[in-house]
């Protein structure tokens, strides 16, 4: 994707450009890096934030600003996350998650690394027309989560985001047998995929819906 940064006027449409995948992605990451950095060491965190809101304001403060700036502070933050993961022990990554109820320090990391960089793919591929290249980073990211899984819940989350996208795409067939595995090591999923709006496209399939009634 930083290949494809680079300077052109913001799309009229509000679509994003591949500068603005970018700095979306460099802020999060820099902000993960700060928050570990302050439960760590006990010291200032940065605030909790809406996340559309806060989407909104990163799309708005760079959407001007030169492509070579957010490739530079892209390549930074990969940097600054990867010191602050460097300098936590054992027992910090395991520090409940400030701003998270039940989850640990460490989980904040593949959520604003890899997984979140599969997601903005998925989408631009998506947007170009190129749903092959999207089921590619799709399938990817569940395979370097699902066995670097601590549990079965963390497991489940990464097939059953990959059966969203199938979902997404409208390909039931290859989206059911994921949702069933998903469902059950992790039988509490089916309650949000009942209301999932990526499963949409393919609730009027009759396993589908069968599968979702439960």
């Amino acid at each position: 994707m930083a290949a494809l940064c680079v300077d052109a006027p913001p799309d009229p449409s509000g679509r994003w450009s591949a500068k603005d995948h970018l700095a979306h992605l460099a802020w999060w990451r820099d902000r993960t890096a700060k928050l570990m950095d302050g439960v760590r060491t006990g010291g200032e965190l940065p605030p909790s934030v809406e996340d559309d809101a806060q989407n909104d304001l990163i799309y708005r403060d760079s959407r001007d600003r030169p492509a070579a700036d957010i490739r530079t502070e892209a390549h930074m933050s990969w940097d600054r996350l990867t010191e602050a993961v460097e300098a936590c022990s054992e027992a910090d990554l395991m520090k409940p998650h400030p701003y998270a109820d039940g989850r640990a320090l460490w989980e904040s990391v593949p959520g604003n690394g890899h997984g979140h960089l599969a997601q903005h793919l998925m989408f631009w591929y998506l947007e170009s027309g190129d749903e092959a290249s999207a089921e590619k980073a799709q399938l990817w990211v569940r395979d370097m989560e699902s066995p670097a899984s601590a549990t079965d819940r963390q497991r489940a989350n990464a097939t059953y985001n990959l059966a969203c996208f199938y979902g997404r795409v409208g390909r039931p067939r290859v989206a059911l047998p994921l949702l069933r595995e998903s469902f059950e090591a992790a039988p509490e999923l089916v309650e949000w995929a009942r209301k999932d709006p990526d499963l949409d496209p393919i609730r009027t399939d009759a396993e589908v819906a069968a599968l979702l009634v439960g």
